[in-house]
Parts: structure tokens; C-alpha cells; sequence
């Protein structure tokens, strides 16, 4: 059974603390992915799990062996980094070969396990050639050919789509998650800064900040449900909007007053915002979840247009309530708009989210 699991794992790099007590468990055959932005430990976490770091607390797992000191070459695992580090001098059956040779397999089973991951990735007819004379996508199948003849209990992939264009991540996005999670059902945990690779291959997803984990689940949990106001706004594309003010009653009703405005909010978060009457907090609307309108109209506020981005089947509509702060609205429908313009956004009642201020958690 190839389930990792992290217990309580630090690492320090003088007195910067990379990985602070992170604890994760993947499962068995489980596409796991660590999300976050540049700094925030997930590399290093996945350094640590494949014995290039030595963690200066914690426990790691891999099924029931306890491997903080087992040598990396023992620990059957298969790494691929972003750069591919394809060997130049190499051909690509021979870049293939490599670990096996390193572990004195027999020529033949070399052979047979080459040829295999070659066929299987659909690089055939590459074997003969060298790094240099491959695509992008070419070389990232080479890379991943080399670590599936190793058979390892658990794929580590650091972000190996990065250096790719466009159009072709989103092939290898796909052709990724069904080689590895479909075909090869492999523990796989996958590095990654971007958002919707997380979202279209996870299973789970563990987003990471500052050397912690901040939010493990599903990529509809993470989305519909964030746990605090950085996996809320690092989720989603535009980010989250947020507004900052204090909750008043104003008598059956409860308002968010920022300052310059009062929104009103439904009552169906009533009970869950009651204890914060008279607390500063913050309420998050997705872009794709506020309306734009050119006249007034029930529920709708004021707002003044800043700039926008015709994105062809959308218009991303960027707006102040208050000259300071930039607001964006994600719409579907043409409007004839000018900068500088007055408009009035609504939000969708139910899709609203509260935070505390203070700590930035989700209130429920």
C-alpha cells in the first residue's frame, strides 16, 4: 500500500522555517496536489518526501515503513522536476535506461521496460534521438518514461507542465492525470502554482502558505467552501473580491457599512453572523457571482468603472465603490461601457462569503 503520510514535518533553512508542521495524509492510488504560490514550502515538502531534504522534525511515511532515514535511492520513489533534467549526451532510450542501469537491472529487463514506457507514452520512434532534438512535450514524456520504468510506489512531479506553451498544458494536463491516476494508478503527489491544473487534475487538493497548510479537500471543496480568506482568494480566476466593514443591525436587518456604503445582507446568514453585530469583518463575492448594470435598479449599488478586459465570451469589468479599492465583475452579456462611467453591481444573494477579520477565517 503506497500511502504517504506526514506527520508534524518541519524544515528550516537557517531561520527561515520552509515547512512548518505540516501533516498530510495521501491515500493509496491518490492524485494529490500542493497548491500555492512561489515560497510557500510545497516544493520543499516534495523534496523531503523524496529524500533530496532531510526534515529537521516530523515523521514521513511511506506505507508502513518509516523512511526519514532511508537512503532516497531506497525509498521507491520517482520524482520528475521541472526542468526534466534530460542528460544531453544521452539518446532518449538511453535517458530512459539510466536509473535502471544505476540499479544493475539486467540488460534485458532494461530493455523490456524501456521499450514498454516508450510504447506506452507514445515515444516510439524518439528512442534514437537526443534531448535537443525534442519538443517540449516530447522531452517531458521522456522524463516522465524515465521514472515509470523505475515501477515506483509513488509518482513526485514539481511542476512539470511550467515550461510548456499554452495549448499544450492543457493536452498534457489531461493526458497526465489519465496515465498516471487511470492507467498506472499510482500514488501521485503533483507541485503546482497554478490554480486550474490543481482544479482539473487533483483529487485533492492541499493548498499550501508560508510553509503550512491552510486547506486540504476536494477542488469543488476548496472552492465552494474556503477555509480562510487567503484559499479564497487564491482560488478562483479573477480572485475573490473582498469588503472590508462592520456588520450593523439595522433592526431586523443586518448591513456590512464599509465606510461610504451599506450592502445589505440576506437573511439566511443571520444566525451564523449574529455573534459578530458590531464586529469589523470581511465579505467575499466571486467576479462571476455580481451583475453589472447601467441604471439603478432593487439591491443594485453604485459604483464607478476603473477599466475592463473583453476576454471574447467575457468581459472582466473592474470597478470602485470608493476610489481606493479595485473591484472586479466577471459578465457574459455585451455592454456598451466607458471608463470613468457610473454603473450599479449586484451581487448573487446566495453566494456570499464572511470571514473574521481578525483571524481571516471562514464564518459558517
Amino acid at each position: 500500500m503506497a500511502r504517504v503520510l506526514l506527520k508534524n514535518v518541519v524544515k528550516k533553512f537557517g531561520n527561515v522555517v520552509a515547512v512548518n508542521h505540516v501533516n498530510l495524509e495521501v491515500k493509496d492510488r491518490e492524485f494529490m496536489i500542493l497548491l500555492g504560490p512561489s515560497g510557500c514550502g510545497k516544493s520543499t515538502t516534495l523534496r523531503l518526501i523524496a529524500g533530496l531534504e532531510t526534515p529537521d522534525e516530523g515523521e514521513i511515511w511511506i506505507g508502513d515503513r518509516l523512511i526519514n532515514d532511508i537512503d532516497p535511492t531506497k525509498r521507491n520513489v520517482a520524482m520528475v522536476f521541472q526542468s526534466y533534467a534530460l542528460y544531453p549526451h544521452m539518446t532518449v532510450y538511453q535517458n530512459i535506461e539510466f536509473p535502471l542501469k544505476m540499479s544493475r537491472v539486467p540488460k534485458n529487463e532494461r530493455r523490456r521496460r524501456v521499450i514498454e514506457a516508450a510504447r506506452f507514452l507514445g515515444i516510439e520512434d524518439l528512442l534514437n534521438r537526443y534531448p535537443k532534438q525534442l519538443s517540449g512535450g516530447q522531452q517531458q514524456r521522456v522524463a516522465l518514461a524515465r521514472a515509470i520504468v523505475r515501477e515506483p510506489e509513488v509518482f513526485l512531479l514539481d511542476e512539470p507542465l511550467s515550461n510548456l506553451d499554452a495549448k499544450l498544458r492543457v493536452k498534457m494536463r489531461f493526458e497526465l492525470r489519465h496515465l498516471l491516476h487511470d492507467e498506472l494508478k499510482v500514488t501521485t503527489i503533483y507541485v503546482t502554482h497554478d490554480q486550474v491544473e490543481a482544479m482539473t487534475m487533483a483529487d485533492r487538493i492541499a493548498v499550501m502558505n508560508q510553509g503550512r497548510i491552510m486547506q486540504i479537500g476536494t477542488p469543488v471543496e476548496v472552492f465552494e467552501k474556503p477555509a480562510n480568506m487567503f484559499v479564497a482568494g487564491f482560488i478562483g480566476v479573477p480572485p475573490m473580491n473582498f469588503f472590508y466593514g462592520s456588520l450593523v443591525s439595522r433592526g431586523k436587518e443586518l448591513v456590512l457599512d464599509t465606510g461610504g456604503l451599506e450592502i445589505n445582507i440576506p437573511n439566511s446568514y443571520t444566525k451564523s453572523l449574529q455573534e459578530y453585530v458590531g464586529r469589523e469583518i470581511v465579505m467575499g463575492i466571486r467576479p462571476q457571482e455580481i451583475t453589472i448594470h447601467t441604471e439603478p435598479i432593487e439591491y443594485a449599488y453604485p459604483g464607478k468603472i476603473i477599466g475592463y478586459e473583453p476576454l471574447g465570451t467575457e468581459l472582466y469589468i473592474h470597478f470602485t465603490i470608493d476610489e481606493k479599492t479595485d473591484y472586479v465583475a466577471v459578465v457574459k452579456q455585451r455592454l456598451a461601457i466607458n471608463l470613468g462611467q457610473q454603473i450599479y453591481w449586484r451581487p448573487s444573494p446566495s453566494k456570499l462569503y464572511f470571514f473574521d477579520k481578525k483571524t481571516g477565517n471562514a464564518i459558517y
